[in-house]
């Protein structure tokens, strides 16, 4: 990656910033001028938090630049950027020379590569049939198809693993051998697997039920579907800051109207808006939630996530959107397929 393919300029859209932190998976845009003197910084948080403030992507960047972010000068010393790190608390700084020019970027994880392990488990959904892929899923299931140079499963057990999430449960149905076989008790792969034997299709929360044994602390659901860079550790320091019963991982999602969109007060026409956008959150098939939730789902039974979701809200209990702002696919198709297979060398093999 060159350092330029993260700057970005205060009249950029917010739309263009998510484009560049998607596209780099670097979690940070850097806002210059012409001559690519720092100015400020755009997060992946400030994204996140921009849009749970409904915010606009269409909005300019000056309005959430950071313009008092941290940077530090050339010749720095180890010592001293990893005090600047871990007192203030975040992951990127900026590198700058005498004209204030940004010529580098740190970043946190390049200092810390090895995650303290934690204790939370994540269980991934890997029963499904993956009939929307066929023919390619008739001997293999879905989550084992290869994207880019590993099945679509390893490249999410590696992201949680190196989060420092490495106690990790698989649900398994359908050709559940062909899974077992490759990762086995995932020590291969620096992780403890456990598989969840689904008797039948269960659905999302009636496989959360049979793993409860392992449950005890906040946990993460992944459909075993999805490639992302998302970041899990921001994700369950959020779930648990928030005290939320469930925490769902969102992704925005606009609708184009190709017409113009009638506002109507009985039968009048009072506003007409040409090809309006719609802007809506959808679930990103990535969830935290709290233990306690569990006791809300029945023995045996196929039940399924939303099913959960919408008994809990009914319960007055709080649930949480965490938008992603890092790249997220959801492979349910051919065309998700292929292109997931474009994206993962520029995405995941930096």
């Amino acid at each position: 990656m060159k350092i330029q393919d993260v700057f970005a300029k205060l009249d950029f859209s917010l739309k263009e910033i998510m484009k560049i932190i998607d596209n780099t998976a670097k979690g940070i845009a850097i806002i210059v001028d012409d001559n690519e003197r720092l100015i400020g910084t755009i997060t992946d948080g400030d994204i996140r938090r921009a849009l749970l403030n409904g915010i606009s992507l269409e909005e300019k960047a000056k309005k959430i630049t950071n313009t008092n972010c941290v940077f530090v000068h050339e010749n720095y010393s180890d010592t001293f950027i990893k005090n600047i790190f871990i007192s203030k608390k975040i992951m990127q700084i900026p590198v700058v020379d005498e004209n204030m020019k940004v010529v580098d970027i740190l970043f946190f994880n390049d200092l810390h590569n090895n995650a303290k392990e934690k204790e939370n488990y994540a269980l991934i959904m890997a029963g499904g049939l993956g009939t929307r892929l066929r023919p390619l899923t008739e001997e293999i299931p879905k989550p084992m198809l290869r994207v880019g140079d590993r099945p679509i499963l390893e490249t999410i057990i590696i992201q949680l693993r190196d989060f420092g999430y490495k106690n990790i449960l698989i649900s398994v149905n359908y050709k559940s051998h062909i899974i077992e076989d490759y990762f086995q008790d995932g020590q291969n792969f620096g992780v403890k697997i456990k598989y969840i034997y689904e008797p039948k299709r269960m659905g999302t929360a009636g496989a959360i039920k049979l793993a409860q044994q392992y449950l005890d602390k906040h946990f993460f659901v992944i459909n075993g579907d999805i490639l992302t860079k998302l970041n899990f550790e921001k994700l369950m320091n959020y779930h648990i800051e928030n005290e939320n019963c469930i925490t769902i991982a969102s992704r925005k999602y606009d609708i184009n109207v190709p017409y113009g969109v009638l506002q109507l007060e009985d039968d009048k026409v009072v506003k007409l808006t040409e090809k309006p956008t719609i802007n809506n959150f959808v679930s990103g098939g990535i969830y935290c939630l709290d233990p306690i939730v569990i006791d809300y789902i029945p023995d045996f039974e196929y039940y399924d996530i939303t099913t959960l979701i919408e008994k809990i809200i009914r319960e007055n209990k709080c649930i949480g959107s965490f938008p992603i702002t890092e790249y997220w696919m959801d492979i349910g198709y051919i065309e998700d397929y292929n292109r997931a297979n474009e994206d993962y060398f520029k995405i995941f093999k930096r």
